[in-house]
């Protein structure tokens, strides 16, 4: 078959022809979806490539089928056609602006060109004026998977002619081969191009891991099936005394008193039984240089996409301290009451000395008869509520305590009545709303008989003070002052247990921000740290004041809105977490823009799940949002009513990021 030469000047192998129209011509229009297939076109490793026989065969069978001496497989890019294949050309591409393959984008099946001559739109072009002298096109576009045309299969001849329906169809079939070889190498691309972004996640799940278990002031440890440690931390390796290399040769339970190892092993059946999924205790463990240490340990099961267990992750807090200081108050609190005991059975005859004596210990301190009505009182109570004790004899403690305090203290009356020694705690007075006291209840006997009790209350207002605050520290992210990862689960699970009762639905909203490496690389950690502070203000400002906003990690946050029953109103609280990070944040050297991720995971009143079941279906519904293109949102459960809503947001970021 004789090979055309495109003009005088065309030599083989040239990469484009310099063709000039000697009369009026007009190039195809572009495609609506121009930029989308020339980024598709570009991705799919096709251009400027070697021949491949898959492609030639293809050609070959068109000139042999439609005796036309030019068959092409070729595919427009945005100034030229280049050809995959070829055959009867000496060149491997041509301007764009005098190609009919141009044309061809637009056509629904087959762009049929029977005569050009004939034909207004191909009469003046230069390659029907001039050599090769085409009188004769067609042409059937190769669409990828999504519908995008990137090239042609086209028959050429320099001779007008028909073609009969039953070529066109064999036209378009062989068309459908190359078609499906172009698919085929799209979807090729676009499952290594999910396997590089989960790799790229798990070395960045790998780094948050190894960042958060050697980094955090916590002890922690990996640790097989039998107790013996596999991976520890620093901070295990101090509350213990052992080096790491030590530890990882030991099991748990040689480090455990022995007294505190049955109720942890138990605990420990109980996670491989599937009864428990964590616990917690506080236990004693027994350092390198002999010394007991207190710690609070939270042990979870780690299973594999089957469900068997493969290890166990533990966390450990040195509250050595804290036990000391318990135990001190405790001590404190049975010698004191010892003494006053002892003292008052002493003094029961002289009610002056008694009341010397009792007036000056810091507790409030009375004596109550089996009608619950006040015999004794010591002046603490005038320092406290400001009554004189002398007025209190004779009335009854409900007149005196409230009514709504003393139906809170009467089963531990009833229970010190009927010979009981009883602790109330975290009691807070009417008289005195700023306090928290600590009351004890000692029966009082005459002839074996109850006939009232004696009352013995502590503030322990500071003690709280500073319990609260430890435990607002531990669940408190350090760094935007925001709830955690710990106080998040904690939340989380009563949310679903009132939902569970058919009390409340709620929303969880998982937020992944897009950008943030970007400047977080570029800038360096302490403006990456300002800016997770800006967007952690900017959440709770765009939130209601009942929703709870927490970090988990780096850039991850998530948002739990109680009352959200629809999946209209979820889209348009995450329309305004998107529009709300979408704006400028001021860096310290300029401006930074970030996007948003965003997966909902609704939870009605009544439906029965987990709190972990939840977490993960709102973390693999922000994925999908980043996978749809970003600043956007998806439900883990896609309602019908809600994607209106996620259209209508994502064209909005659409909108924003055209102006931008």
């Amino acid at each position: 078959m004789p090979v055309v030469a495109l003009g005088p000047t065309a030599k083989p192998e040239e990469p484009r022809t310099n063709l000039h129209p000697v009369h009026e011509w007009h190039a195809a229009p572009l495609p609506a979806d121009e930029a989308k297939r020339l980024h598709l076109l570009h991705s799919l490793d096709l251009l400027d490539t070697p021949h491949e026989e898959v492609f030639d065969r293809v050609t070959r069978v068109v000139a042999e089928l439609l005796e036309v001496p030019i068959a092409l497989v070729s595919l427009v890019d945005a100034h030229r056609q280049w050809f995959k294949s070829r055959l009867g050309l000496d060149v491997c591409e041509t301007a764009r602006d005098v190609s009919f393959c141009a044309y061809a984008l637009h056509s629904e099946r087959l762009l049929l060109v029977e005569d050009t001559h004939a034909d207004a739109r191909f009469a003046g072009n230069p390659l029907v004026t001039g050599a090769p002298h085409v009188r004769f096109y067609a042409g059937v576009p190769l669409r990828s998977s999504g519908g995008l045309v990137l090239g042609t299969l086209c028959a050429i001849d320099t001779k007008p002619r028909t073609l009969s329906a039953s070529k066109q169809a064999a036209l378009c079939d062989l068309a459908a081969t190359v078609e499906r070889e172009i698919v085929q190498r799209e979807a090729a691309r676009e499952t290594r191009e999910i396997q590089e972004v989960d790799r790229r996640k798990l070395r960045l799940s790998e780094s948050r891991f190894h960042t958060i278990f050697q980094q955090t002031p916590t002890g922690k440890a990996i640790v097989d099936l039998d107790g013996r440690f596999i991976e520890v931390n620093p901070k295990l390796c101090e509350i213990t005394g052992y080096s790491a290399d030590e530890l990882v040769s030991m099991t748990f339970q040689q480090i455990t008193e022995e007294a505190d190892l049955p109720e942890d092993m138990e605990l420990v059946a109980e996670l491989l039984d599937g009864a428990r999924k964590t616990y917690s205790l506080a236990k004693r463990y027994r350092r390198r240089d002999g010394a007991t240490i207190w710690v609070d340990l939270c042990v979870a099961l780690i299973r594999d996409e089957r469900g068997e267990p493969l290890h166990f992750v533990s966390v450990a807090q040195d509250i050595t301290s804290r036990k000391h200081s318990e135990q001190m108050l405790r001590d404190y609190r049975q010698e004191l009451e010892r003494r006053v005991l002892g003292r008052t059975s002493e003094l029961t005859s002289s009610r002056a000395a008694l009341q010397t004596i009792t007036d000056n210990l810091p507790v409030l301190i009375a004596h109550v008869d089996a009608d619950l009505r006040y015999r004794f009182n010591n002046q603490v109570y005038r320092d406290v509520f400001g009554v004189d004790p002398a007025a209190l004899r004779g009335k009854t403690v409900r007149d005196a305590i409230g009514a709504a305090t003393f139906e809170r203290c009467l089963p531990y009356f009833r229970r010190v009545l009927a010979g009981e020694r009883v602790t109330h705690e975290d009691i807070v007075y009417e008289g005195a709303p700023s306090r928290i006291w600590n009351a004890t209840y000692i029966p009082e006997y005459r002839r074996d008989k109850v006939v009232g009790f004696y009352i013995m209350s502590q503030d322990i207002t500071e003690t709280k003070r500073r319990e609260n605050q430890m435990r607002s520290e531990v669940m408190l992210d350090a760094l935007t002052g925001l709830p955690n990862r710990r106080a998040l689960a904690e939340q989380l699970a009563l949310y679903v247990d009132a939902a569970r009762a058919d009390d409340m639905p709620f929303a969880l909203f998982f937020m992944d921000l897009d950008g943030f490496k970007n400047v977080n690389d570029q800038h360096g950690h302490d403006v990456g740290d300002a800016l997770l502070r800006q967007v952690a203000a900017r959440l709770k400002k765009t939130t209601r004041a009942g929703d709870l906003v927490c970090r988990l990690a780096g850039d991850e946050f998530v948002l739990l809105a109680r009352g959200i029953a629809s999946s209209s109103a979820c889209s348009r609280i995450a329309q305004d977490i998107c529009r709300a990070i979408g704006r400028p944040f001021d860096l310290a050297n300029g401006e930074a823009r970030l996007g948003t991720s965003v997966g909902i995971a609704m939870c009605a009143a009544g439906f029965d799940t987990s709190a972990e079941a939840l977490l993960a279906q709102a973390d693999r519904a922000m994925y999908e949002a980043k996978r749809k293109g970003r600043n956007g949102f998806r439900f883990a459960s896609m309602p019908a009513d809600a994607a209106p809503a996620i259209d209508a947001c994502l064209e909005a970021a659409g909108e924003h990021a055209m102006h931008h």
